[in-house]
């Protein structure tokens, strides 16, 4: 069979939540996404609208959905382990059709909520008013917290800390990946943890531009991780947010092996769950004024109008099949170490896109 990293897998996908502790950061605690590969008996239930897992991101937002079965029975084997980072008032849950579709391809994927920085506290600040104790934290307590919270959850999965998936994880195959402020959190990781063995770092949080992520870059060092690791960086080329003259100056100064692609006329959430609806609703909250994570200094109005509307950008569909198609191969291709992936990532890849009607620029 000719190796597709854009279809689905063979596996059906099951998930679970957690939640770990750290009692040496006074007990910090972190809720946790666990999808793996499930027993053959739920093949289909995970994609059926009927049986697949239903959940809440916050009071008041709609109900989401994911291609996976709710505390499905595990399959026997082992697999390798990508832990993915969420953005700046993300949330765990925030790209479940990439970390299914990893799932479905033989990967146990861990997503953590980052506390003090998630959706969730987001709108409880905004419910507040403003009165009592704010929920989200200062961006520089953020980036101080979130690798050290990145290197818990491998710690802890690694160590068997969910005992219904116990036996399950490979510890020596690992890979990181993360949108935003969790693409940030893929570099950081590398400098604290030898553990990763290739990062897929999306719309990384990284040099010049309205939201000030000269601040975050200046806290990652890329020359101190003391192993090779291979780094596919994934990019935005009408992103409001992280400009992508600051993705390139990432890009070169990224120890090899390396690589940027570039998503054409595509915004920074073209790589989410729903990116069409968080698109437009963050524009609103731009314009209006209202968003309680962003520092007294940022022109929102600016950044309000450089995030064109949704229909002026590629399909959501588009971004999609991006982040599935590379991640798969970048991971089977470095972790799982798959001659066939790493056949497919030497050959034409504009073109393999482009027989898709997709448009991207690759370095």
């Amino acid at each position: 069979m000719k190796y597709d990293p854009f279809a689905r897998g063979p596996a059906p996908v099951g998930v679970r939540s957690s939640e770990i502790v750290d009692e040496r950061r006074g007990g910090r605690r972190l809720a946790l996404e666990l999808w793996y590969p499930a027993d053959a008996k739920e093949r289909g239930r995970d994609e059926d609208d009927a049986t697949r897992d239903r959940f809440t991101i916050a009071p008041g937002l709609p109900e989401g959905t994911q291609r996976a079965v709710r505390d499905a029975e595990p399959a026997r084997g082992r697999y390798p382990l990508i832990a993915y980072f969420h953005g700046a008032t993300g949330h765990r849950r925030e790209a479940t059709e990439l970390a299914t579709h990893l799932a479905s391809h033989g990967y146990v994927v861990a997503s953590p909520d980052f506390t003090g920085n998630t959706m969730a506290d987001m709108f409880a600040d905004l419910a507040s008013g403003g009165g009592g104790t704010p929920r989200l934290a200062p961006m520089d307590q953020s980036a101080v917290d979130r690798p050290l919270d990145a290197k818990l959850v491998l710690d802890r999965v690694l160590g068997g800390a969910e005992p219904t998936l116990a036996g399950l994880v490979d510890a020596e195959r690992v890979g990181t990946c993360g949108v935003s402020f969790g693409g940030w959190t893929t570099l950081a990781l590398n400098s604290i943890d030898r553990r990763p063995r290739a990062s897929f770092p999306i719309v990384p949080a990284w040099g010049k531009g309205p939201v000030k992520t000269e601040t975050l870059q200046a806290l990652v060092r890329l020359d101190d991780w003391g192993r090779p690791v291979p780094t596919c960086v994934l990019a935005a080329e009408r992103d409001a947010l992280v400009m992508i003259a600051g993705i390139r100056e990432l890009h070169a100064e990224l120890r090899p092996p390396k690589r940027l692609a570039i998503l054409k006329n595509s915004g920074h959430l073209h790589f989410c769950d729903n990116a069409e609806q968080g698109h437009e609703m963050l524009r609103a909250m731009w314009k209006s004024g209202a968003f309680p994570a962003a520092p007294a200094d940022i022109d929102l109005a600016a950044i309000a109008e450089a995030s064109r509307p949704f229909s002026e950008l590629c399909s959501a569909a588009d971004g999609l099949a991006t982040v599935q198609g590379l991640c798969v191969a970048h991971m089977d291709a470095h972790v799982k170490e798959l001659a066939d992936a790493r056949a497919f990532l030497a050959g034409d890849l504009p073109r393999t896109f482009a027989a898709r009607r997709i448009s991207i620029e690759l370095t």
